[in-house]
């Protein structure tokens, strides 16, 4: 999306400001890349690495939905809470234990990525972690902590940070550069929607951001990675330096070859556990895929009211008018536009030669989670690493 964005989502399909590039990777490739320069280069300070949906403390509301409970029945709030805050802590563990490192960053991917960038920049693991909750709020959560974070521990005069996400991740970082542009207006109607008034990081950063200049002085400070990123909201150009995606895409069509084949009609399931076309779950997971919790199902309603507000009606055929419900119904129609690409910043396509690696079900890792889960792995990181280096400095 453009300058002045105002949080607008992007549309079914896109019309990319920048000519998508197409690649074919291999894993040896990034060879003896001087990685120094990302901070040499870009004077990068901090690496911020942050997983993406269902990788967090709470992705499916559990202790949430204790914590509601808690509220509404004092007498058993003492152990309600303990019950959730025991689930905070030991989901992520256990999640990454079960993962490693295919669709999940965890500890060791961080110290990989140290060992090849050395002493500078800083790189570090989203701490504490967002919950990984498959909604706007939850997203809106993430962008607001980020922001924080870059308040309460500044960087130096002379560092720029780069965000590194997976997945949803990247859509919050999509929501942080319409913060950081700050147009006031409609970023008072974000914090207006998301209702989380007495909730210490968002009401520090509101009141910040209120005081602040628009753009917001960190804008411009702010390099963004995201990889396997489903379009969903618009991005600011004003809110960001340098913006690149990186999704897994093998073409299906010469004429549009930038395009992925549409999800609907349904994929044949061989296809799509094979990744016969790319990432399966990148191109799935556009408006309409969310599934909120109970405690925030009303401000998720008010948030997709005012995120999702310049989204047209679709105009349905014979082939969707009778699908039911609605919701279901309309992302049939945007599947059928087999939308890729983000509007703004560098639309790396990519494919994978076959590294001979395999996950632990023995698919090779490139295909796994459906094509979603290599963007994560160790194996592949110095590769996607010299990509996204040499796509910031160009």
């Amino acid at each position: 999306m453009p300058v002045e964005n105002h949080f607008q989502h992007q549309q079914y399909p896109t019309e990319p400001a920048l000519t998508p590039v197409l690649r074919m990777l291999n894993v040896d490739e990034a060879g003896e890349t001087d990685f120094s320069k990302l901070h040499t280069a870009l004077r990068i300070g901090r690496v911020v690495v942050v997983h993406g949906t269902f990788m967090g403390d709470d992705p499916f509301g559990i202790a949430e939905t204790l914590k509601s409970i808690a509220e509404s029945v004092p007498l058993l709030a003492r152990q309600l809470n303990r019950l959730a805050e025991a689930s905070l802590e030991k989901t992520r563990p256990f999640t990454s234990s079960l993962t490693g490192d295919v669709g999940n960053f965890h500890e060791p991917f961080r110290q990989r990525f140290q060992e090849l960038v050395g002493d500078d920049p800083q790189v570090e693991l989203l701490s504490p972690t967002w919950s990984g909750q498959n909604h706007h709020l939850a997203r809106a959560d993430l962008a607001v902590r980020l922001l924080h974070q870059l308040l309460v521990r500044p960087l130096l005069p002379d560092q720029n940070v780069l965000l590194w996400g997976h997945s949803h991740a990247g859509n919050a970082f999509a929501l942080l550069t319409n913060l950081l542009a700050n147009h006031k207006t409609s970023v008072a109607q974000f914090f207006d929607a998301a209702a989380q008034h007495g909730v210490t990081h968002w009401d520090e950063v509101r009141t910040n951001l209120e005081s602040a200049s628009s753009p917001h002085p960190l804008a411009k400070r702010v390099f963004i990675a995201g990889f396997e990123t489903p379009v969903r909201y618009g991005w600011d150009t004003d809110g960001c330096a340098k913006l690149v995606h990186v999704t897994f895409h093998r073409p299906y069509d010469e004429k549009s070859p930038m395009m992925t084949k549409p999800l609907f009609p349904p994929h044949l399931p061989g296809d799509v556990a094979s990744a016969k076309w790319g990432d399966w779950v990148q191109a799935f997971a556009i408006a309409g895929t969310d599934v909120s919790t109970m405690p925030t199902r009303k401000i998720n309603q008010n948030l997709t009211a005012f995120l999702e507000a310049n989204l047209p009606a679709p105009q349905h055929g014979i082939d969707t008018r009778f699908i039911m419900p609605k919701r279901v119904r309309d992302a049939c129609f945007r599947w059928k536009t087999g939308t890729r690409c983000h509007s703004d910043g560098m639309n790396l396509l990519v494919d994978y030669e076959l590294s001979g690696d395999l996950s632990t079900i023995g698919q090779p890792v490139e295909l796994s989670l459906l094509g979603h889960g290599v963007a994560t792995t160790i194996r592949w990181l110095p590769t996607h690493l010299k990509l996204v280096m040499d796509a910031l400095l160009t």
